[in-house]
């Protein structure tokens, strides 16, 4: 939080309604005003190694315990705070305060000064202190002071205080003000204050659609608040208006999809995504869009997309999966050969003797009972595929036995 302080804006602020007087410990002299007058033109002449040289030698002539000394000290805490030199301003403006000669009305404004040059300093606590009191005296807070108090407590973590000043900044606001909303959001999620956050988000999405993460913003919050429906139609709005950037987020929105009993469409986004390099064409996302077609019960598109990973990453187990969604179906031709290409394809021990179980069993079917056999006495040899492979061996000697019957019998 640092802002950029120029003496041109400084200038308005400096004997601020100070005019000569008689005499008097609250009356400025004449000498004194004639001096700043002239030092305020040189300030606005950029000539500041002037104006701090005419500035020290006036300090040092004027007396204590006076409105000279007072105004001495803030202009020459202007002139820093002008060329950023902010603790030597501090202590200047400090100082002035300490005299207890400027008019109350100004104490507040030089007090504002102190507290933003503490912020910009990331002394927020010290900030606040003179934040608070400059505040207390303002009979109209304009939307940028009060959200002036709205950052200096979300800095020091005060995330109570800070939200009802953010909430009347972004109320009062001419024009909606982004890095507002932003602040209030934030102090909304530190207090858990979750309803009220996803109000002001749908509001940010309004404004700037275009911003992906206050989208996934959102959709974070309808999750926490167990509103997956929404959180899903965010997401999918966000996706059709090209905004996800976020890998991970493009993959919760295709989750949610599953989730919401919507696999299909979950598919489609999924295949949407890699097509447009939002996500990878790797083996872990063409598993994820096999199993989506899977649950949408869209076989033909789940054993072309397992197929497909087989084929491109040696994927045994892919294979297998080709075979398992052709047993389902009773297409043993199609399973078998699915099979024989996991094998070739590599698998791990108990895959293996799974995979000589499901062949034995596919050539059987088929009645083919040699090779099927054969297959199943390889898939006895496994401790996980043992029972099964032996009670298919006597299966397949039952079907053959009736095969053969009827066979003579015709």
């Amino acid at each position: 939080m640092r802002r950029k302080f120029t003496a041109a804006a400084l200038l308005s602020v400096v004997l601020f309604a100070a005019t000569p007087a008689m005499a008097g410990p609250d009356s400025v002299s004449t000498g004194t005003y004639k001096e700043l007058t002239e030092i305020q033109e040189l300030m606005a002449a950029g000539r500041m190694n002037d104006a701090v040289d005419r500035l020290q030698t006036l300090l040092s002539e004027v007396e204590d315990d006076s409105l000279d000394k007072a105004l001495t000290l803030q202009t020459l805490g202007y002139v820093e705070m002008s060329r950023e030199n902010f603790p030597t301003a501090i202590e200047l403006l400090k100082g002035a305060l300490a005299t207890q000669r400027l008019p109350q009305n100004v104490v507040y404004n030089v007090g504002y000064m102190v507290a933003q040059l503490h912020a910009a300093l990331g002394q927020f606590d010290e900030a606040l202190e003179f934040a608070e009191e400059w505040f207390k005296q303002l009979e109209n807070p304009k939307p940028d002071q009060y959200m002036f108090m709205a950052n200096i407590y979300a800095q020091v973590k005060r995330y109570a205080d800070s939200a009802p000043y953010a909430e009347k900044a972004v109320a009062a606001a001419a024009e909606p003000r982004e890095a507002w909303f932003q602040l209030l959001t934030a102090d909304y999620f530190e207090l858990q204050r979750y309803p009220e956050a996803a109000k002001t988000l749908l509001r940010m999405v309004q404004l700037w659609p275009d911003k992906g993460n206050y989208w996934e913003q959102l959709a974070s919050v309808y999750m926490v608040t167990d509103d997956k429906a929404r959180a899903l139609a965010s997401l999918k709005m966000a996706f059709d208006l090209n905004v996800l950037e976020k890998e991970s987020t493009v993959k919760s929105l295709i989750q949610l999809c599953v989730m919401r009993g919507i696999p299909e469409h979950g598919g489609r986004l999924l295949q949407a995504a890699m097509q447009q390099e939002l996500l990878p064409e790797d083996e872990t996302y063409m598993e994820m869009l096999a199993q989506a077609w899977v649950e949408a019960r869209e076989y033909d598109s789940a054993v072309a997309t397992y197929s497909q990973i087989g084929e491109r990453f040696g994927s045994g187990k892919a294979w297998m999966k080709v075979a398992n969604i052709h047993v389902d179906v009773a297409e043993w031709e199609q399973a078998e050969s699915a099979v024989s290409r996991a094998l070739q394809a590599g698998l791990e021990p108990d895959d293996k003797g799974k995979a000589l179980l499901l062949q034995g069993i596919a050539r059987v079917e088929q009645g083919k009972f040699k090779s099927g056999k054969e297959s199943l006495r390889q898939a006895r040899t496994f401790s996980k595929s043992e029972r099964s492979a032996a009670n298919w061996l006597n299966y397949a000697d039952e079907m053959k036995r009736q095969a053969d019957w009827l066979a003579a019998n015709r």
